[in-house]
């Protein structure tokens, strides 16, 4: 049964006559050894062929992967904490040296550039250390769930108990998402994130607001905008609002896609924030400095009102045909900021009112409560075929009224023959990785086009870590199934 699962296609497995549970693995590319001891089958990588210690007694699996065995179908485990501190030492010193590298301040670069990137890359380090520092095992696996026909693929976390990365990772779901009542299980694409912040990432976000305030007054500078903003006018005391939302710890926000009342396409969010009125100042503040800019469409100020926010659109400018047929007509932005919400959509001309009844539900949620389960503290929900359908249709709508381009002549000298026949060998193999890429593509859509298409992502805590989960609806097993088989059936 093991020599009939990897006899795949034109892949053979001779045994060893000689040597009791040997095996050699003759494949088109590259002979692979197999050595079975116990139930178990031993593979050498070909980046360690020839490797003598293979022939020494191995450790029993299970003590090593036991755990993984007990959850997955397919999996691979790094053993951080199995690593010598040495030579962790060593790869953090590395990647620390390298990374300072990158954070010094380059030539000419402005120092609000500087800010950001330095806050960016700085947060990056301190993780890494303490990845490396307090992490003990990093796995990926797959389970087929065959009773929910589904797929999971799985990244683990386990951490050190009693550190820091522990303590972060508990402590960021211990705030459930303020838009819960809203957040769709039906909706093409639904986004939700509600996070409490390690003390790393509140520095890291603040650190990149403070370098906003120099890039927005040098932006305005450069390019007339008005007087240049400082301490105390509206943009910064916008911007300092926002670092007041960082430094209170808790990151909220959600997006989905919504259908408006003429079937077009309407995505809306919103995010939580402190002191919302200082925000809505300054985000007027900007739209008037950029009304009439050759790079914006038409922006409306105090376009209408809901809810006690006032809302501003501002039009995109030039929507193609592609767009038009997504969105409606007058595809655009809308954006209105209250006490402790900004609140937006893009859409066409009915995409106000989507955004309204969003608004009006969750307010109907808070007046009636009624007890919900809480979502991850991450989670994203896909509905593929409805996405496909959007951008097919958007796409159709481009080519209706878009002409075919006309070939450009080329003038340049002919190449001698064998560069010609080494261009025509790379040009060859491209069409043909193109053309495979897209008949497997056809193959996935036509499965997932027979249902059962959601992709969910979520993020969760564990006992001792942390679980990134993606989990995959029937269909595309169906997909992944019978693109493999094809590939089979070629050879």
């Amino acid at each position: 049964q093991f020599q009939s699962m990897m006899e795949l296609g034109t892949v053979v497995m001779k045994k060893d006559t000689e040597i009791e549970g040997r095996y050699e693995l003759i494949t088109p590319r590259q002979n692979l050894q197999i050595r079975v001891q116990g139930d178990y089958a031993f593979i050498q990588l070909p980046m360690l062929s020839p490797d003598p210690s293979f022939d020494r007694e191995l450790p029993a699996p299970l003590a090593l992967v036991g755990g993984l065995v007990n959850q997955f179908d397919v999996a691979v485990s790094l053993d951080v904490e199995a690593v010598p501190k040495a030579t962790r030492d060593l790869i953090l010193n590395f990647l620390t040296s390298t990374m300072s590298t990158q954070i010094q301040q380059r030539d000419e670069e402005p120092e609000s550039q500087y800010q950001i990137r330095k806050s960016w890359m700085q947060a990056d380090i301190d993780a890494f250390k303490l990845l490396l520092d307090e992490c003990r095992r990093i796995s990926i696996g797959l389970d087929m769930n065959s009773e929910e026909r589904t797929a999971n693929l799985d990244v683990l976390f386990e951490v050190r108990e009693a550190t820091q990365l522990l303590e972060e990772i508990f402590a960021s779901s211990t705030k459930p998402s303020y838009f819960t009542p809203i957040l769709s299980e039906s909706s093409p694409l639904s986004l939700s994130w509600s996070a409490v912040l390690s003390a790393r990432d509140r520095e890291r976000y603040e650190g990149v607001l403070e370098g906003m305030k120099g890039e927005i007054a040098r932006g305005i500078e450069e390019k007339g905008l008005g007087t240049v903003p400082d301490q105390g006018s509206p943009l910064f005391m916008a911007l300092e609002a926002l670092q007041a939302t960082i430094r209170e710890g808790h990151l909220d926000l959600f997006g989905q896609m919504y259908r408006d009342s003429d079937n077009k396409l309407v995505v809306a969010g919103a995010l939580r924030i402190e002191d919302g009125d200082a925000v809505s100042v300054g985000f007027q503040d900007l739209l008037t400095r950029i009304q009439g800019q050759d790079n914006f469409g038409e922006i409306e100020t105090g376009f209408a009102q809901h809810a006690g926010v006032t809302f501003h659109r501002l039009l995109f400018k030039n929507p193609d045909a592609g767009a038009i047929e997504l969105m409606g007509s007058n595809p655009g932005m809308t954006v209105g900021i209250g006490n402790r919400s900004i609140w937006a959509c893009v859409g066409g001309d009915e995409s106000f009112d989507t955004l309204k009844a969003v608004m009006d539900e969750l307010t109907t949620a808070y007046e009636n409560p009624v007890e919900r389960e809480t979502p991850a503290s991450l989670r994203l929900i896909a509905r593929i075929n409805e996405l496909i359908m959007l951008v097919q249709g958007a796409e159709a709508a481009k080519k209706a009224v878009v002409p075919e381009e006309l070939t450009k002549e080329n003038n340049a000298a002919a190449p001698v023959a064998e560069e010609q026949q080494r261009a025509k060998a790379i040009e060859d193999r491209r069409q043909q990785w193109r053309k495979r890429r897209e008949q497997n593509n056809q193959t996935i859509r036509e499965a997932l086009a027979e249902g059962n298409d959601e992709i969910r992502i979520e993020a969760r805590p564990t006992d001792n870590g942390m679980r990134l989960r993606a989990r995959f609806d029937e269909g595309f097993i169906r997909g992944v199934g019978r693109v493999i088989g094809s590939r089979f059936a070629e050879e």
